[in-house]
């Protein structure tokens, strides 16, 4: 996790291979800077549309609000692999009205780049807990982030159920706080009825299968999706739609040019997680989907058709065309 901030720097580069961790570093990194920067807030560029002359200028170029300009290059890799050389030229002597933060999954130690920020500004290294500390960073980041208790019993819990990655964890003690309202402390039980029978992440192993072109894993992971609740199957089907609908959303608000982090936020889901399912599916193909589920829906209620062999249809159909 990064240090304590001491000094504001001209230049930094925040590192981790943890988009969840690396938002959270730039987050504080901000915080320290309250009163540092323009009223207008930092500037955000995407790292696959950013030009070294325009970011450059727009760091350079001083504020008639008064305070320093920030300038955030997000998913920096392939910035900084295209302009290394003017880089190290700007870092070895960055100007004092502004601020350039480059977001990097990797940013080698032996680089003259790591080097030149070190010397000159600050490496931010994200580093994930490992082992027993994962365990840690759970009962912290509850008390800290959520104002909740969590004992190491319910910590162990969230992480069985949920693997060892801080977003998918955070995500899920967000929706655990939720779920247990003005209650102080979110116990092992709470993270079994929650966490530990989510339907949410069972519909959405299907639509992942489904994405990849896996139907045999596809109609595995909707036979687990029945089995929460066989005695009203029409409530898994109205899931899986949901599942569907909820990606169709994000799709489309992707396509407008909603940033990945905004729309995990906003669904309680890690980042990466949500910007790998992005990937694999078109809105056009979503559509599709949600057309043949809602048609499946309707045979099965007017008596056209099972509701085993809609799904069957729908999966292998939707597998095929990815």
């Amino acid at each position: 996790m990064p240090r304590q901030q001491s000094k504001v720097h001209s230049v930094y580069a925040v590192v981790g291979p943890d988009r969840f961790l690396r938002n959270e570093a730039v987050a504080e990194l901000l915080r320290a800077m309250d009163g540092e920067d323009d009223s207008l807030g930092p500037t955000r560029i995407e790292g696959d549309q950013a030009d070294l002359a325009d970011v450059l200028d727009e760091v350079r170029t001083l504020s008639l609000l008064g305070g320093r300009r920030i300038v955030v290059v997000e998913d920096a890799d392939g910035f900084v692999s295209a302009n290394r050389r003017p880089l190290e030229e700007y870092c070895s002597s960055p100007v004092d009205t502004g601020i350039l933060i480059l977001i990097c999954n990797t940013l080698p130690k032996n680089t003259r780049l790591y080097r030149i920020i070190n010397d000159n500004g600050q490496v931010i290294v994200c580093e994930a807990p490992k082992g027993r500390a994962i365990t840690t960073w759970i009962t912290r980041r509850a008390q800290s982030e959520y104002d909740k208790k969590v004992g190491v019993p319910a910590a162990a819990a969230l992480r069985e159920h949920t693997g060892d990655s801080p977003g998918a964890l955070d995500a899920e003690l967000a929706k655990l706080t939720a779920y247990v309202g003005s209650r102080e402390e979110i116990t092992p039980a709470d993270v079994d009825a929650l966490v530990g029978q989510h339907r949410e992440e069972k519909v959405f192993a299907v639509t992942d299968a489904m994405s990849v072109g896996d139907a045999a894993k596809a109609l595995a992971s909707w036979e687990q999706v029945l089995a929460t609740d066989r005695a009203a199957p029409g409530r898994a089907i109205a899931g899986l739609a949901w599942g569907v609908r909820r990606l169709l959303e994000a799709r489309r608000d992707l396509d407008k040019g909603v940033s990945v982090s905004a729309l995990a936020r906003r669904t309680y889901t890690d980042p990466d997680v949500l910007q790998q399912r992005l990937s694999r599916v078109t809105t056009r193909q979503l559509e599709d989907q949600l057309r043949d589920l809602t048609a499946a829906d309707h045979a099965v209620k007017i008596g056209l058709g099972t509701l085993g062999r809609s799904v069957e249809r729908f999966i292998v159909k939707h597998s095929q065309q990815n």
